[in-house]
């Protein structure tokens, strides 16, 4: 049973069973205000009848003419109160009253539960987003992955608005359409028919909306993706002159965007067009049947008219915001899979942690394969710490995988991991990165203070500006912004460093990772992109620190690894030879020729 019910609301009911996983309880209350609104206006309402009587020159008010809804005559006789016409304006009063009351606290919490709705929704991607797996992350689309944290979420809350709007009506609907039957079934039995029908004529136009939505989120995506590597390739495609020719593909892509709103646009104005002569000509149409076929009083016709005006008010706004979220749910279902794709994403980590690292990282007979490809083959290798380790070879024999496997990134296909003796398997791998100081060829380089930078935003306590100061010590930086700068720490930086050389934001990301109190340097490539002078002074601070962490390096300048505990020589996959610097000269051949060719 309960899987045929999840069944039905996976196909029928989708949409709101997303929007309920992110508001729960608060969707209900939402449309028990809709319907406290929706009855507090009908019986309002219904309440003219009377009026009309009077208005008429009847002497005695009864609720004979009110169907099923002359409860509200005889409850106030009941009462002891006699239906004059000051009782019946007050009683009208009241109901209003009441009716603008809930319909404030409808939009109220709407708006509250809206605001909740997009934290929600930013706060879940953002999580999932980081517990999401390396391997997975670089496998995704970037443009995809920016689009949806940023304007799909927009979209989706477009998307929520409308979809609320859509289910207060509904309601409304409902209340009206019942309060009509109640009054007079025959005459509201006629417009809901007409009603029903009329709404096959706007099927195809959603069905067109649907698509074009999907084809709208599609182009986003693409037009956020070539917008990111403009950005990062921008100083390439500058210098070369192709700068122009990718803005052409970024035009192109607008084009794009443009053409499928225009269409969704289109659309929208055909259906407000048609809705509401269409509608009315239904009413119409059902007032002559009622009145030259089926008979009835004028004043109970009068009231289910005013009823279902309401009603067919609410069914145009019905329509219109089916619309307005079809024309979003290509967002919609965009952020539904991408959710669904960061879980299943979602990095595979155990439950111990580890508070410091103390002996050794040990890999046993570790494999791993990008597919079917195989990218390292049987690595044995065993690092001990506050020593320093190298890895060498040719592009593409695996150096940053065996990186990237040590520090957690990539889980090995087979083989094993063992930190301080515990599989790394069984450990909650963020205790472990948090020991980690990574530095690479591009600095990574915030566009904020260098206090900020260096500490990562922490709070300015004594005990942070000391551990500050020493951190831009160690790195050799600290004259540099506590003398030179005139703001000091306080300095910006500008995008990615800009008012910085390559030296200077190089020494800003070791101070970083220094700042943190961590057990491991990894240097991908760190100074490889530094002139010489710039490589030897950042590779003697490098040096200086040695004994202090347990130092893991990738370099293609061999210079850079002299000093090294420990050089490991990898080809294709494979760990060819380890020792010194020296004992490699003298003991492998290929390492020999690598140090000739640069001339070391």
């Amino acid at each position: 049973m309960k899987s045929i019910l999840r069944d039905i609301v996976h196909k029928y009911f989708s949409n709101f069973a997303f929007f309920y996983r992110h508001l729960r309880y608060r969707v209900f209350v939402v449309l028990a205000l809709s319907i406290m609104v929706g009855v507090m206006d009908g019986l309002g309402l219904a309440m003219f009848l009377p009026l009309l009587e009077m208005v008429a020159g009847d002497t005695e008010v009864t609720g004979e003419q009110m169907g099923n809804l002359a409860f509200l005559v005889n409850g106030l006789q009941a009462l002891g109160l006699s239906l004059n016409l000051s009782v019946v304006l007050m009683v009208m009063l009241i109901f209003f009253t009441l009716k603008g009351a809930f319909k404030f606290l409808e939009q109220y919490k709407s708006v509250v539960y809206k605001q909740f709705f997009i934290r929600n929704i930013r706060e879940s991607n953002i999580k999932l987003l980081s517990n999401y797996d390396y391997y997975n992350f670089v496998n995704a689309d970037a443009g995809r992955i920016q689009n949806t944290m940023s304007g799909e979420v927009q979209k989706v809350t477009q998307a929520f608005k409308e979809y609320m709007k859509l289910m207060q009506h509904s309601v409304l609907i409902i209340v009206y359409t019942v309060l009509a039957f109640m009054a007079n079934p025959q005459f509201a039995l006629l417009v809901a028919i007409g009603g029903i029908l009329t709404n096959f004529a706007f099927n195809n136009l959603y069905k067109k909306t649907k698509g074009l939505s999907r084809v709208l989120t599609k182009s986003n995506h693409g037009f956020q993706g070539l917008l990111i590597q403009q950005v990062a390739q921008f100083k390439y495609l500058k210098a070369t002159g192709l700068i122009r020719s990718y803005a052409n593909k970024l035009i192109e892509k607008t084009y794009e965007i443009e053409d499928s709103q225009r269409k969704i646009g289109v659309l929208g104005a055909i259906m407000s067009g048609i809705r509401e002569p269409l509608l009315i000509g239904v009413v119409l149409v059902v007032i002559l049947v009622q009145i030259n076929f089926l008979g009835g009083t004028l004043g109970l016709i009068i009231l289910s008219i005013l009823f279902f005006y309401r009603a067919l008010t609410a069914v145009m706004q019905v329509q219109t915001h089916w619309n307005k979220f079809l024309s979003n749910i290509g967002s919609l279902e965009n952020i539904e899979a991408f959710i669904e794709e960061l879980k299943k994403g979602k990095e595979r980590t155990g439950k111990l942690t580890l508070q410091q690292f103390s002996k050794s990282i040990r890999l046993e007979q570790v494999s791993f394969y990008y597919g079917d490809i195989p990218i390292l083959l049987d690595i044995n290798l065993e690092l001990h710490k506050n020593r320093s380790i190298a890895f060498v070879g040719e592009s593409g024999s695996g150096k940053t995988t065996l990186m990237n496997i040590i520090s957690g990134l990539l889980k090995p296909t087979s083989g094993s991991v063992t930190i301080d003796g515990v599989d790394a398997k069984q450990l909650n791998i963020a205790t472990f990165q948090k020991r980690i100081g990574y530095i690479t060829q591009d600095p990574v380089i915030f566009n904020d203070t260098i206090y900020n930078n260096v500490t990562f935003w922490a709070p300015k306590t004594a005990e942070n500006i000391l551990r500050f100061e020493d951190s831009l010590r160690k790195a050799s930086i600290r004259n540099f912004v506590m003398e030179e700068q005139p703001d000091k720490e306080e300095t910006q930086l500008g995008n990615n460093g800009i008012n910085l050389s390559g030296g200077q934001k190089q020494r800003i990301s070791i101070a970083r990772e220094l700042f943190k109190d961590v057990d491991f340097l990894f240097l991908d490539e760190a100074t490889s992109a530094l002139d010489s002078e710039t490589e030897k002074e950042i590779q003697d601070n490098i040096d200086q620190l040695k004994g202090q962490y347990t130092i893991i390096m990738i370099a293609h300048r061999l210079s850079t690894i002299k000093n090294a505990d420990r050089v490991v020589v990898l080809n294709k996959g494979r760990i060819e030879r380890i020792g010194t610097y020296k004992e490699l000269i003298g003991e492998s051949e290929s390492f020999k020729r690598m140090v000739e060719l640069q001339e070391v």
